[in-house]
This record gives C-alpha cells, sequence and structure tokens, in this order.
C-alpha cells in the first residue's frame, strides 16, 4: 500500500501509511517545540506542558486519557527532545477515532489546572533529582553547557532546578498556545486502516482547530569557540572513572551526519571497532566505549564516551583516544570496515521499522526534521 501526504488548510501535515490485517494502529504527533525553544529562566517548560496534556481539558477530564487508552489494551506515552515534543498511542485499529479525538482535545484544548500545574511541579523536580544520580546525565548536561554559551541547546530538556521551582501556571500555558498549533505539527499514522476512512476522520477532527502565525525563530548565533575548553567533576559516588570528548558538527539533516554516524559505528561498534581494540582490548584501560554524532536540527555535537576501569590515569586514556584519532588519517577506514558498519546500520534500520509504532515515529519525526 502507498503512503498518502496531505497537508490541511490550517497546515497541518499528515502522513498516512495503511498495512492490512495488522489489528493495530499507531497515531503520532510531532510537534517542533523542544527545549531549543526556552529561554533562561523558563528551562524545562517544553517537558512540563508535555505532562501537563495528559491532565484534561475539552472534551476530556482528568485521567480520561488513560482509561480510555488502557480500556483498548493500547498503550500511550510522550517524550520531550531538544527540537521536538511527540505524543502517540498503539491501540486496537477499531479505535482509531478515539485516539484522533485525544489528539485533537490535546492540540488546542488542554486545561492547565492551577492545582495540577502546582501538583506536577514535584513530579518534574523529582524526574531532575533521579536524572542527577546518573553520571551520564551529569556529564551530557555539563557539555552541553560548555560547548554552547548562547544558543538554547546550551542546556538539557528537563531544564534546571532552579526553574522548575518558580515557573508558574501562566507562562506554561502561553508556551503551549504558542507552539501547539496544526501549522506546527506533523500527525503520522501506521496501521490497518482505509486511507480515505482515516483522512475523512481526520478532517473532522483537526480541520476546525485555527493555524497560528508562525512561532518566533530560535536565535542560533553562537560565538567563535577560541579554545578548547574542559571541565572536571568530582562524583564520590562514581564507582568508574569516566571521559566524554565532543567536536562540534553540522545539524543532523546535512550529508555529514550520516558519513559521521558510519564513522561512529567504525571506532565503537563491535570488538573489531578501532577504539575498542585499543581500550578495551589491547590495553584493557576501559571496560565501554562509544562514539556518535547528536542528531539535531541545529548544529550538533560528536561524543567520544569512555568508561575506564578502576584505578585507571584518564590522562591515559585521553591520549589514547587521540592516537586513534589520528592514525584514522594515516590509516584510512578498509573495505571491510565499511562493509560491516553498512550491514551493522542496515539492520538496525529494518529493526527500527518492525512495528506499527515505529513506522509511524519515523514518517513523523523525519517529516517534522526535514
Amino acid at each position: 500500500m502507498a503512503t498518502h501526504v496531505d497537508t490541511l488548510e490550517n497546515g497541518l501535515k499528515v502522513i498516512l501509511r495503511p498495512i492490512p490485517d495488522t489489528k493495530a494502529f499507531s497515531c503520532w504527533v510531532t510537534y517542533r517545540v523542544g527545549s531549543r525553544n526556552e529561554v533562561p529562566g523558563m528551562t524545562g517548560s517544553t517537558h512540563w506542558v508535555e505532562h501537563m496534556l495528559f491532565k484534561g481539558g475539552g472534551k476530556l477530564a482528568k485521567g480520561e486519557i488513560d482509561r480510555l487508552i488502557s480500556r483498548m489494551g493500547g498503550k500511550m506515552n510522550a517524550f520531550t527532545d531538544t527540537d521536538f515534543t511527540t505524543y502517540f498511542e498503539t491501540i486496537p485499529a477499531s479505535g482509531m477515532d478515539t485516539a484522533l479525538m485525544i489528539e485533537s482535545e490535546r492540540m488546542r484544548n488542554a486545561a492547565f489546572d492551577p492545582k495540577e500545574v502546582e501538583a506536577e511541579r514535584t513530579v518534574v523536580i523529582s524526574e531532575r533529582e533521579g536524572a542527577e544520580n546518573q553520571p551520564e546525565f551529569l556529564s551530557e548536561e555539563e557539555l552541553w553547557g560548555l560547548a554552547f554559551h548562547v544558543h538554547p541547546y546550551h542546556w538539557t530538556a528537563i531544564g534546571y532546578k532552579q526553574d522548575l521551582a518558580t515557573l508558574d501556571r501562566e507562562p506554561l500555558y502561553r508556551h503551549y498556545l504558542r507552539y501547539y498549533a496544526p501549522n506546527n505539527a506533523v500527525l503520522s499514522l501506521v496501521g490497518d486502516f482505509r486511507t480515505e476512512a482515516v483522512l475523512a476522520l481526520i478532517k473532522k477532527y483537526f480541520e476546525p482547530i485555527p493555524s497560528h502565525s508562525p512561532p518566533p525563530a530560535v536565535d542560533l548565533n553562537e560565538p567563535e569557540q577560541k579554545s578548547e575548553r574542559r571541565k572536571t567533576l568530582e562524583d564520590a559516588f562514581a564507582l568508574t572513572p569516566r571521559l566524554d570528548i565532543v567536536y562540534k558538527v553540522p545539524p543532523g539533516n546535512t550529508a555529514d551526519f550520516y558519513a559521521l554516524e558510519v564513522l561512529g559505528n567504525v571506532l565503537s561498534s563491535g570488538r573489531s571497532a578501532r577504539l575498542y581494540q585499543s581500550l578495551v582490548k589491547e590495553k584493557e584501560l576501559a571496560i565501554r566505549v562509544s562514539s556518535g554524532p547528536d542528531e539535531r536540527r541545529g548544529p550538533s555535537l560528536y561524543w567520544i564516551s569512555v568508561v575506564a576501569r578502576p584505578g585507571v590515569n584518564l590522562s591515559e586514556v585521553e591520549a589514547m583516544v587521540y592516537r586513534v584519532l589520528e592514525e584514522i588519517k594515516t590509516r584510512p577506514v578498509a573495505d571491510w570496515e565499511l562493509d560491516k558498519v553498512r550491514l551493522q546500520l542496515r539492520r538496525e534500520r529494518a529493526q527500527s521499522l518492525y512495528s506499527t509504532r515505529s513506522r509511524a515515529n519515523a514518517l513523523g519525526h523525519y517529516a517534522a526534521y526535514y
């Protein structure tokens, strides 16, 4: 069956991929809003708004979204990233009307009851505190902050604790109204349906929602970096030393991103990878190593992360990493390495599109991204 792409009069982009006889249906709505659309003092607001959109409003009472999906044996969730916020339901195909109703109400009619906003403050702060127990999060937050001093990638999607402690309903609600509009969203559906029938339902629920003026552009100007930046984090509870090295790289929607993704696998994916061979197998300096680019709509980072063996001096690990990077200039990637990586990436892509849910996610993500 062919994939159908349409745009409603209000600007909502619709992508439909029918798969007959699956008996399942996955509905995804991706909004072009993430932590990159925040400003200092409001960090974490996009993620907080995501939480509030499960609290009811319009036709939906508090807790009704969960009850409706649970009765059908379905699954639902949402997530906020730097560039996007996404909501989804995966349910029996007979429930598509319910899923579309939920998402249309979410797009414009969320209640933001002041008592619920205040109750959710504890939840988002607790989520932040839980992340702080993870060395990976602490390192990630510091490195994005070091790499970008002005660009809003300076902070992570969870936001800073002092902002979460002081934000109130009105700025959160304004943030919601500014970005939750049909012309700032992509609706992707995959599953057991007829295109004409589901398109009629989409128009029923979403066409009455008016478009908005485009949201303000993000200021992407970042001062030129003049020199290397370093930061040492002391963590009394960390059992193993950790080294993270990042390089600034182009956005994910460029050809360079895919070359860097291949390079990341050459360096660290599998026992024959170059960093694994040098750091883990031969020198026994590390127990784990990974590398690769982060996918972002704006300027991004290429990561090399090494979890060293207890007692190992990180300066020795760092020197070995740089040695491997220099070697790749003089000992180019061999055909057998490229063949291995291509096979790995193709397998990963195929596996990531196995279910109706993953297909709908991919369609919405890349439509919003590009």
